[in-house]
Order: C-alpha cells, then sequence, then structure tokens
C-alpha cells in the first residue's frame, strides 16, 4: 500500500506556491510520491481564458523536475466535460484501491469545500491535508475543520483532515500573469526553468524579462544576458525583437 499525494490544478502557470504544499506535504507525512495533476477542464474556470493543456503541462514537468518525489499526472486530461474531484477520487480508487490519498490543499479551498461537488464523496475517498499558512489563527482553522467534520460524519465514517503547516508563498496564478503582462517583479514566486518556458512561448502578454532570483553566484544582470542569447538562437529575428 502507498500514501499517495495528490495536488491538482490548473497551474497556470505553476508556481513556487503550489511546489511548496507538494515539499510540506511529502516531507510532514510521509508520502511515497505526490501526483500533480493538471485539470483539463476545471469548472471553476468556465467561461475563463486558459492557456492551452501543452503549456500548462510543460511548465509543471519544468517545476517539478528536481523533486524525484513528485511526479507529473495526466489522469484528468484523459476525461472529457468538467473534472470534478469527487469523480477523480472515485476513479483512482476504484482503479487502485490498494493505495491511501492524501488530497492536499489551500486554507482558502478548505473554508469552500462544503461548496465543492459532492463533498462527501471527496472526504469519503481521501485523507485532506490543508495548509495552515503562518500567521493564521488555528483556533478559526479548528472550527472550520470541527464543522465539516460534523456535517459529514457517519454511523459509518468520519472525516479525516489534518493541519499543513506551511510558510505559504502569498501569491496566486492570475497574479503571477498580471504581473509578467505588466513586466513588474516575480522574484521567489515563479522558477526560473518556467519563466524561460514564459518567455519562449511568449505567454501571458509577457514583454522584456523581469527580475528573477539569482542561480549561484550569477547577477540578475548576467542572468539575463544569457537568457537572452538562449532566445536568440531559437527564436526568429521578428519574433526575437518582438
Amino acid at each position: 500500500m502507498a500514501k499517495i499525494g495528490i495536488l491538482g490544478g490548473t497551474f497556470d502557470p505553476i508556481h513556487n506556491g503550489h511546489i511548496a504544499l507538494a515539499i510540506a506535504a511529502y516531507e510532514q507525512y510521509n508520502l511515497d510520491k505526490v501526483l500533480v495533476m493538471v485539470s483539463n477542464n476545471p469548472p471553476q474556470k468556465k467561461n475563463k481564458k486558459v492557456s492551452s493543456i501543452e503549456h500548462r503541462v510543460n511548465m509543471v514537468k519544468l517545476a517539478i523536475s528536481k523533486y524525484p518525489y513528485m511526479e507529473f499526472s495526466d489522469f484528468e486530461l484523459n476525461r472529457e466535460g468538467y473534472i470534478y474531484t469527487a469523480d477523480t477520487l472515485t476513479l483512482l480508487k476504484k482503479e487502485y484501491p490498494e493505495n491511501d490519498y492524501y488530497f492536499i490543499i489551500g486554507g482558502d479551498s478548505l473554508e469552500n469545500l462544503n461548496k465543492w461537488y459532492h463533498p462527501e464523496i471527496v472526504l469519503a475517498n481521501a485523507i485532506i491535508l490543508a495548509s495552515l499558512r503562518e500567521g493564521v489563527d488555528e483556533d478559526d482553522y479548528n472550527k472550520i475543520v470541527k464543522m465539516l467534520v460534523d456535517e459529514y460524519s457517519n454511523s459509518d465514517f468520519t472525516p479525516d483532515i489534518r493541519k499543513l503547516r506551511i510558510n505559504a508563498i502569498d501569491i496566486s496564478s492570475s497574479e503571477i500573469r498580471d504581473k509578467i503582462a505588466d513586466n513588474t517583479d516575480i522574484v521567489n514566486y515563479i522558477s526560473k526553468d518556467v519563466y524561460k518556458y514564459i518567455l519562449d512561448n511568449l505567454l501571458y502578454d509577457c514583454k522584456e524579462p523581469v527580475n528573477q532570483p539569482k542561480t549561484g553566484d550569477k547577477s540578475n544582470k548576467k542572468y539575463f544576458s544569457e537568457l537572452r542569447s538562449e532566445l536568440k538562437k531559437v527564436l526568429s529575428k521578428s519574433r526575437y525583437e518582438h
């Protein structure tokens, strides 16, 4: 029996906050691996522009490449229609009943879990690991957990919701998209490899490179000089100058 973490999302783009959640879950609950599961057609993104599956998958693969216990999963990409967590977990338990699943979410998602599609199915098929960020009132967190346990417990089942302690990076994918479009600082928010991919593919209306963390003893100036050189090799002249 394996302990499998699941970190799902649109990942448009994946950022360091996502990675921090996966690392915390793996380390704090001794998981065997964490599946980073890209959603094909999430209902919460209805009528919203979402980058192509190809781009989102490629960015996820780049972001997790340094972590041997993180694994890209296309489990939700092979299904039609809106993708619901309840259905995903039901199918996983049916196909791989020998595994224990740990569904990884942020504290804000925990607050709204009772509004999800069939939350009772989600709770019945996975242990919930919900982040408790530093500085958040733990009593409020505990009240939400108690409310969910009271609401969905029955004679045969009690939901298992556990704290995931994390110094979360206070950023969202939508904020990162806006920062990239506005050419503002995204230092510490997104990996160098993912950012290079965004530049290569002109995602999110990117313009000139914004600041990135230092790599080793390289300065940002040297890093961007090297980055522009690499881009010049692979892009046409008109696209590079654009």
